[in-house]
């Protein structure tokens, strides 16, 4: 069985192919553009409400090597039982 939204789809695409007067057509771009400015953010916004400070982060971040060392540390301290 074909999915009802499917089939309405088509049913209206071959609806405005078909489709002659100028004014039903702007009307459908009308609500076309209505309905695609809802998920659009209307303006870009040039601040951030927190300062994004990734770069200051990212630099007192751990190296590779430390990060190891704490991953090797972490491994030896679990509690391994020998079979």
């Amino acid at each position: 069985m074909e999915n009802p939204i499917v089939k309405a789809k088509k049913e209206l695409i071959q609806w405005i192919k078909e489709m002659d007067e100028l004014d039903d057509i702007a009307e459908l771009l009308e609500i076309k553009n209505r309905k695609t400015s809802v998920h659009h953010v209307a303006e870009s916004q040039a601040e951030y409400a927190v300062k994004d400070d990734f770069d200051e982060r990212f630099a007192k971040g751990i190296t590779g090597e430390e990060l190891m060392r704490k991953v090797y540390a972490h491994i030896e301290s679990l509690p391994w039982k020998e079979k």
